[in-house]
């Protein structure tokens, strides 16, 4: 449209536009509306997609500024680490291991942190997320094959996470046994001490202690952790109170564990 001969609403929405482009940094291009028509609908598509531009851009800045929350509450949490470790003179090794464990923690997203989170939930809905995530756990163990399914509801909902960092000892011989063992992931010896001898070693899917807990004896060898693990420990207190409530699975599970101690278990 030419101005000099333009109407004022002509005028007018030459204007908009002109004002449009500038403000959306569209630019001008080498085709140009000629018509009132093309102008406005030019106008409405510019919006269209400044608008959808600015919604894509603004869900990448959110995204990669919650990532930068994680990392900077990370961050804060290794200074005070550090911190505490530095003003307590504890020896260097020990510190790289502090160290190793937190960096292990963050790179993995595993350990507590994912169990924290499921503490918000209500009792019957932890209980669900906790048999999806960790029924195989205890159904790979021989004493609970005869286990029925509210017995393992209640063995897994008791279930607690354990991270060990390489060299981490779980127990040592001689240790009274309270708890017994499920490795989710990770590699560990069974150690006999007085040897300095390695009798065997643990690995995924593989459980251990469950002699101790159910016949109150010592530890009769040690277990450390070859590579970083992560378990998951049934302590005895928690398993007494389920046995409680399965009288008839008492006997069973007793003469399975003197059966295992006879042949020699794991932790032997």
């Amino acid at each position: 449209v030419d101005p000099s001969s333009a109407n004022e609403v002509d005028r007018y929405i030459q204007a908009l536009y002109w004002s449009v482009t500038t403000l959306t940094t569209v630019g001008y291009g080498d085709i140009t509306p000629s018509t009132n028509a093309q102008t406005l609908f030019t106008m409405a598509t510019m919006f269209l997609g400044v608008g959808v531009y600015g919604y894509v851009i603004g869900n990448v800045a959110t995204l990669l500024t919650n990532l930068d929350v994680e990392r900077e509450q990370h961050v804060k949490r290794m200074d005070r680490v550090n911190a505490f470790l530095r003003s307590r003179s504890v020896p260097r090794r020990l510190q790289e291991r502090v160290r190793s464990y937190y960096s292990y923690v963050w790179e993995t997203r595993t350990g507590y942190v994912d169990y924290d989170v499921l503490m918000d939930l209500p009792p019957s809905l932890r209980s669900e997320i906790a048999m999806h995530l960790n029924k195989e756990v205890i159904k790979r163990v021989p004493l609970f094959e005869q286990a029925n399914e509210n017995f393992i509801r209640q063995a897994v909902g008791n279930l607690q996470p354990l991270l060990l960092t390489p060299g981490d000892y779980v127990f040592h011989r001689g240790d009274q046994g309270h708890e017994m063992y499920f490795v989710s992931r990770g590699e560990l010896e069974v150690i006999d001490p007085r040897a300095h001898e390695v009798l065997a070693t643990i690995g995924s899917g593989d459980f251990f202690g469950e002699v101790s807990l159910l016949m109150d004896e010592p530890r009769t060898a040690s277990i450390r952790a070859v590579t970083y693990c992560e378990l998951f420990k049934l302590d005895q207190d928690s398993f007494k109170r389920i046995l409680s409530d399965f009288p008839e699975f008492d006997h069973h599970i007793r003469k399975v564990a003197q059966q295992r101690l006879r042949q020699g278990s794991k932790d032997d």
